[in-house]
């Protein structure tokens, strides 16, 4: 049903909206009409004109404006009755409900004239929502009960006049509140609104509804749940159990029957079986209202300016105003909410974009003049805009007629509610309490998590149990500590496994995949706060490996007990005296590694002859390019404690890609050591931190290869005694055999080296090649270090967002460079400039060509260190997480 504008996003919602409006039997928008409602531009194609009907006479346009005028009118009138009972439910209310209803219904009018005016959709409707209804009761009850605990004794009049100025003042300042939000294009922040809790606000309306239908048809004061109890007697059942079934019968027609007229049919047809029953029985009205079927009649003939005469300023006491604020708050939030949902539900329906900051300052114009003629808090119903723009309706007209009628209702000498029954009413709130319930509490666990949809009960219990702002404070944070939970638990670190974009020497990079295991890199993401800090360390300790021998030696040393690395599962066995037998066990040979969180058990899976097999930890390198802050306590108790567990294990512990400020606060608590900013030593484990994440891997590698591989600086010894052709076949890979003296040897000597390669020196800065420029072969790095990167220019060409200068690699002693930009025999795709003073080998693509036919076992040679060395590529990036 929905026609009090409050919706859901749920599945189904969804449904609902598919079969209610896509699927209704109502007239075909016209080609000239869709052209009308996009701004004079025709949308209709081709292919679809075929459904288009021939342009209707204006009598058949105004009859159609007349028709779905009076159907809105027959749905709204009943609800903003409805509304008027709920706002004024209080029992100090009921001897002047006659008029307080008709001021609701003024002020229903009044907001469907303003959006008939101002909109940007002509067919809009407006009225009295519920999204602020509960607040507006709230506060008008807050003021009544505030008024009767204050020492002075107020009469009747400065009640009304007080709640009455209160109410329509609250109005006109949330109308304004919700112009300046327009204006400063703040509809999208309004939304931050948990939505279990507006889930919870929106069940709460409904339940709220059914009890004051309860009330109403009971002629009973039910205001908390333990007022329930006083409807067991018999009376309230024959009073209560009509309007009640009526409403649930009205949910199942309207679920099960999609048409337009379901709605006001059913209407008629529990006020056709009423007033049949009263005529079947002889009930006459006297009796009818005797027995509280239908309200009294009022004391007097009513008359238009009767529903102003509570306004009487002398009657205003404004020293309770400032007790509902916090009301007034929590009511622009719900009630900018629900306008924008209204917003959004609208604009899927039409399938044209709206601006939500524009038709947000619609609703604010509309309740600034509702506020200032007396009236209460309203916005889109969207179910009946929706109506009004399937049937084809796309004149303002519509809406004025629904104005019209209400006002000529206003302005009639006689009371509505005194001729018909409360039921009718109740039955309208209780579907009001049929669809937001199941909406909510029902269907809502399709669409939630099973902690936002617990949010939604707790927020709904705590609004019945206790008040409206206390539901909605403690949902808010209710939902808030479950986004700390879920933030908490959700994957904010993991492993990955990467390598530098440093192209060296075969040998090297050999060496480097068998132990890059000792390289451990953590990628952290979003916001390091207290509760993340923890999960942090659990990390750390699962990662990090030692060998079997460094963790006995740990237990001979000092007590787990007390050690920063001890852990529950180790300690538990412990306390239960068990010891296993595995700690006193011979480390295997091909073996030797523990995880720092499983002190007790052999990583099995782990081999030394595996492909990349698992090495004890030297490096643990900490990502933080998707972190976007850190807080003191994460410091304190989360790496200042890494650190010291990683420096008594040997582990060095490197930052990369730090903010600014995250190094501050980390350096401020002393998480990096005087002397770590500015050494190059791996040795004595430092903490470090680097620029970026390739840079620290680069520097974690030399480490890893200083001790790995011994330092020899062959290429300088061979340099500097002139052996150069010497050099270039150490770094080639070997051949198959062949002498120098044969025409085809695979030795590269001083001989059969200048017949095919030159040699060339690079002072530092000096570019090598440039991107862009032609391929006439491929190098062999004698000694020295090169970088390749994608010129900024060049970098600039790829798109918006791309800035500077992108390093792609770099490349040391015995690395190719060029080598495959001259396979693909194309231009160079980047620039290479030597980065500190280089002596490299030239081998141009002819003279490739002629070794291949003089000397083919060098030439395979080349080809071979070529072919080994893109392969071995391939399976650097295979195994890296790029």
């Amino acid at each position: 049903m929905n026609s009090v504008g409050a919706i859901a996003r749920t599945p189904n919602a969804k449904h609902r909206l598919s079969l209610r409006y896509d699927d209704e039997r109502l007239p075909f928008l016209t080609a000239d009409q869709g052209s009308r409602s996009n701004g004079g531009t025709s949308t209709t194609s081709a292919a679809t004109t075929h459904h288009a009907v021939a342009p209707e006479s204006d009598g058949s346009k105004y009859l159609k404006i007349g028709l779905y005028g009076l159907i809105n009118a027959v749905i709204l009138v009943p609800l903003m009755i409805s509304f008027s009972q709920i706002i004024f439910r209080d029992p100090v209310f009921q001897p002047y409900l006659a008029d307080l209803v008709k001021l609701t219904m003024v002020s229903g009018a009044v907001h469907q004239i303003c959006f008939s005016v101002l909109s940007t959709l002509p067919f809009a409707v407006g009225q009295v929502q519920d999204a602020g209804l509960i607040f507006l009761s709230a506060i008008a009850t807050s003021i009544v009960h505030s008024l009767h605990k204050a020492d002075t004794v107020f009469v009747m009049e400065e009640v009304l006049a007080t709640t009455l100025f209160t109410l329509c003042g609250s109005t006109a300042l949330l109308g304004v509140a919700l112009v300046i939000t327009g204006k400063l294009r703040w509809a999208s922040f309004v939304q931050y609104l948990p939505m279990p809790v507006v889930g919870g606000y929106f069940a709460f309306i409904g339940f709220f509804c059914l009890q004051a239908g309860v009330a109403m048809m009971s002629g009973k004061e039910v205001k908390e749940i333990t007022d329930w109890a006083q409807l067991t007697d018999l009376k309230s059942f024959y009073l209560c159990a009509p309007g009640i079934v009526a409403g649930i019968f009205m949910w199942v027609v309207t679920q099960r029957i999609q048409h337009f007229t379901i709605l006001p049919m059913c209407m008629l047809t529990i006020l056709a079986l009423f007033f049949g029953s009263m005529a079947v029985s002889g009930t006459s009205f006297q009796d009818a209202r005797a027995y509280g079927w239908i309200a009294p009649l009022p004391n007097a003939t009513m008359n238009f300016l009767d529903i102003y005469k509570h306004f009487q300023p002398s009657h205003f006491h404004a020293e309770f105003m400032l007790d509902q604020l916090p009301s007034w708050i929590a009511m622009y939030f719900v009630v900018a909410f629900s306008s924008s949902l209204d917003v959004a539900a609208i604009e899927m329906a039409l399938h044209k974009p709206l601006d939500h900051n524009a038709e947000l300052q619609t609703v604010g114009w509309s309740n600034v003049i509702s506020g200032l003629t007396g009236g209460f808090t309203g916005s889109y119903i969207f179910s009946s805009t929706i109506f009004s723009m399937k049937s084809g309706v796309d004149s303002r007209l519509t809406g004025v007629l629904v104005f019209a009628l209400e006002l000529a209702l206003v302005m009639s000498p006689f009371s509505i509610i005194s001729y018909v029954p409360k039921l009718f009413f109740a039955s309208l709130q209780t579907l009001i309490f049929v669809d937001l319930f199941m909406e909510w509490i029902v269907h809502a666990r399709k669409s939630m998590y099973v902690s936002e949809y617990l949010i939604v009960w707790f927020t709904f219990v705590v609004m019945v149990l206790w008040n409206l702002q206390a539901g909605i404070v403690l949902g808010i944070v209710g939902a808030a500590f479950n986004f700390i939970v879920s933030y908490v638990e959700s994957t904010s670190i993991r492993r990955v496994w990467k390598q530098s974009h440093v192209k060296r020497q075969f040998k090297e990079r050999i060496s480097l995949l068998k132990s890059r295991g000792s390289i451990v890199t953590l990628e952290l993401d979003g916001y390091i706060f207290f509760g993340s800090s923890v999960n942090i360390m659990a990390q750390v300790r699962k990662h990090v490996l030692l060998t079997t021998d460094e963790l006995l030696h740990q237990r001979s040393t000092r007590s787990l007990s007390t050690s920063v690395m001890a852990t529950p599962n180790f300690n538990s066995h412990r306390l239960h005296g068990r010891t296993s037998t595995r700690n006193n066990a011979a480390t295997p040979a091909n073996m030797g590694l523990m995880a720092l969180d499983d002190m007790n058990e052999y990583l099995s899976e782990y081999s030394a002859d595996a492909p990349i097999p698992a090495c004890r930890t030297r490096f643990l390198v900490l990502d933080f390019d998707r972190v976007t802050g850190i807080d003191v306590t994460a410091v304190r108790s989360g790496f200042n404690m890494i650190k010291q567990m990683l420096v008594e294990n040997g582990i060095s512990l490197v930052f990369a890609n730090l903010p600014k400020h995250i190094e501050a606060m980390l350096r401020l608590h002393d998480v990096f050591d005087d002397n770590d900013m500015n050494t190059n030593s791996c040795d004595n484990v430092p903490t470090k931190a680097f620029e970026t994440l390739d840079i620290a891997l680069e520097w974690c590698e030399d480490g890893l290869l200083a001790k790995e591989v011994p330092v020899s600086d062959s290429a300088s010894r061979l340099l500097q005694s002139g052996r150069i052709m010497q050099l270039l076949d150490v770094l080639l890979p070997k051949g198959g055999g062949g002498s120098v003296e044969h025409v085809g040897g695979d030795k590269v000597d001083d001989v059969t080296g200048p017949l095919y390669v030159q040699t060339q020196s690079f002072e530092k800065g000096q570019l090598i090649y440039t991107c862009g420029g032609d391929v006439d072969g491929f190098y062999v790095i004698g000694k020295g270090l090169v970088d390749v990167y994608l010129p900024s220019t060049e970098h600039k060409k790829m798109g918006p967002g791309f800035t500077g200068r992108k390093r792609i690699m770099q490349v040391t002693n015995g690395g190719l460079l060029g080598d495959v930009d001259m396979i693909l025999n194309k231009k160079h795709s980047f620039t290479a400039e030597a980065r500190s003073n280089c002596f490299i080998f030239f081998i141009p693509t002819a003279a490739m060509d002629t070794m291949k036919q003089q000397h083919p076992n060098l030439a395979a040679r080349f080809d071979k260190a070529i072919m080994r060395s893109m392969a071995l590529h391939i399976l650097e990036v295979r195994v890296a997480d790029e």
